[in-house]
């Protein structure tokens, strides 16, 4: 198996990959000629790289188009060159705009952030490249990972982890509005198993799937359940709302549920108490 990574967030991850026997190759997805080499011999791909988070793309939308829309075309590129059967593409709930039902993967899409138009982009290039060159594939489209080893301290770190090393430190928790925005968080391995599914299932194959933990839980509770499990008397700060943040993101989980059987088996007060166990050994 051989990870590819530019390092751009951190380099942290790397000596664990190593451990556990991954090739790794410091490489960037946006330099064609770099990467094209790795994909000689190769069978599948798991595509998860891209410059994340929404207010990070809406700073830097011509450096998130790069990452995200011509990135995964290189991939892609380079899979069709070498003769790679399979994808396994990463997409995000930021493809939907969010809205008061349940989001389903057939939804007409408008997404509300350069982030998300990358996805939705990739997305079609994944299935323009099924078309013509029969690659097969099989997009998920993530909602709110989390879990171990997710990074607390970067530029717009994801919010639980940011959360849990702001209470172990006593620090404030920023919720950007009132929190009352519900969010479906979805620990790692759950999302690692749902991966897997997806490259061994035949049926899967030319489907667009949402990959989410179906029990919806607002930002304020969050907070209030990271300070409990932390024992933290750290304060709630309500900051101004995020542009493109929607009030609710809720997924209609029914496809994975029929094409993948997947089910969550990790609820969302133990993936939280998990974590947490985490950053207590490592940090």
């Amino acid at each position: 198996m051989i990870a590819l990574d530019n390092l751009s967030v951190s380099d942290s991850n790397v000596p664990f990959l190593k451990e556990i026997g991954v090739r790794f190759v410091k490489a960037d997805i946006t330099d064609y000629a770099a990467i094209e080499p790795y994909f000689s011999g190769v069978k599948l791909v798991f595509h998860l790289a891209a410059m994340n988070r929404a207010p990070r793309s809406i700073e830097d939308p011509l450096g998130a188009h790069h990452a995200n829309i011509t990135g995964t075309v290189h991939i892609l590129e380079a899979m069709r060159k070498h003769k790679v059967a399979k994808i396994i593409f990463a997409s995000s709930s930021s493809v939907y705009a969010g809205r008061a039902g349940l989001l389903k993967e057939d939804d007409q899409l408008a997404p509300p952030h350069p982030y998300g138009v990358g996805k939705l982009a990739g997305e079609h290039y994944v299935r323009v490249y099924n078309e013509l060159f029969g690659v097969k594939h099989v997009t998920l489209r993530f909602f709110s990972v989390y879990g171990p080893r997710q990074l607390a301290t970067i530029e717009h770190a994801a919010v639980i982890p940011k959360f849990i090393h702001n209470a172990r430190q006593q620090k404030p928790l920023p919720v950007y509005g009132d929190g009352s925005a519900l969010r479906n968080y979805t620990y790692v391995a759950d999302v690692v198993r749902c991966c897997v599914l997806a490259a061994e299932t035949e049926a899967a194959e030319g489907h667009v799937i949402n990959i989410a933990n179906p029990e919806e839980v607002t930002v304020k509770a969050l907070a209030q359940f990271v300070k409990d499990v932390t024992g933290s008397n750290s304060e709630v700060q309500f900051l101004p709302p995020r542009p493109g943040d929607p009030p609710r993101n809720a997924p209609d989980v029914s496809a994975a549920q029929q094409l993948l059987d997947y089910y969550p088996r990790v609820s969302y007060e133990e993936g939280i108490r998990r974590t947490v166990k985490w950053h207590d050994s490592n940090n």
